[in-house]
C-alpha cells in the first residue's frame, strides 16, 4: 500500500516537472528566412527578412540584431532592424560570393535566440550607366564662327605680305634710281671733259683750218 502511495508520488511530480519544462522550451523559432539557407540569389536583393514563428518580445529592438558577412568577414547590412509582425529584416548591398547571415531575436518571453546560415549570390555584372561625352559637338553656328575666324586671320596676315612685297619693289626702285644719277654724273663728267678739251686745242692750227676754208 505503502510502495503504491510513492509509486503514484513519484508519477505526479514527474508529471508536473514535464508540464512546467514544456512552456519553458516553447520558444520562438525561425520559420522561413528570405534569402533561403544555403539557397542563390540570381536578383538583385536589397533585404534580408527573417520570420519567425512569434513576434519579438516589444520595446527590445535594440535587442535584434541582422549580420551579413562577405567572404572577407566585412558587414554589407546597412541602417536598422526593422520588425513587422513577426518579421525581421535589414537593408543589405550585395555583389556576388558567398555571404553569411548573423541573428539575434527576442521572442515574447523575454529570452534571446541567435543562429546563422549562409547563401550564395550570383549577380549580373553590373553595367556603369553612360555619361555624357567630353566632347562638344561641332554646330553649323560654330563651324561658321571658325571660318570667319580663319579667314579674319587670312586677311589680317595679307598686307604684311603685300608689305613684303613693296619693300622689295622700293628696294628695286632705289637701286634703278642710283644707276640712272650714276649714269647722269659719267654723261656729265665726259661732257665736261670734251669741252675742256676743245679749248685747249693751239689757236694756229684754227687760222690754218681758216685759211684753208
Amino acid at each position: 500500500m505503502r510502495s503504491r502511495s510513492v509509486l503514484v508520488t513519484l508519477l505526479l511530480v514527474a508529471l508536473a516537472t514535464l508540464l512546467g519544462a514544456a512552456p519553458a522550451s516553447a520558444h520562438s523559432a525561425l520559420v522561413s528566412s528570405d534569402p533561403a539557407a544555403e539557397g542563390t540569389v540570381t536578383a538583385p536583393l536589397d533585404r534580408v527578412t527573417l520570420t519567425f514563428s512569434e513576434a519579438p518580445l516589444a520595446g527590445l529592438d535594440a535587442g535584434l540584431r541582422i549580420e551579413v558577412r562577405d567572404g572577407q568577414g566585412a558587414d554589407v547590412s546597412t541602417g536598422d532592424v526593422e520588425v513587422s509582425g513577426t518579421a525581421m529584416s535589414k537593408a543589405v548591398d550585395l555583389g556576388s560570393g558567398r555571404y553569411r547571415v548573423l541573428w539575434r531575436y527576442v521572442s515574447p518571453d523575454g529570452h534571446p535566440i541567435t543562429g546563422e546560415y549562409g547563401f550564395t549570390a550570383s549577380l549580373p555584372t553590373r553595367t556603369p550607366s553612360p555619361t555624357a561625352s567630353s566632347t562638344t559637338p561641332v554646330t553649323p553656328s560654330a563651324a561658321a564662327s571658325s571660318g570667319a575666324s580663319a579667314a579674319a586671320a587670312t586677311a589680317t596676315a595679307a598686307p604684311a605680305g603685300a608689305t613684303t612685297h613693296a619693300g622689295h619693289s622700293s628696294g628695286l626702285v632705289w637701286v634703278i634710281g642710283g644707276l640712272a644719277v650714276a649714269v647722269a654724273i659719267v654723261a656729265a663728267v665726259t661732257a665736261v671733259l670734251r669741252r675742256r678739251g676743245g679749248r685747249g686745242r693751239p689757236r694756229g692750227a684754227a687760222s690754218v683750218d681758216d685759211a684753208g676754208r
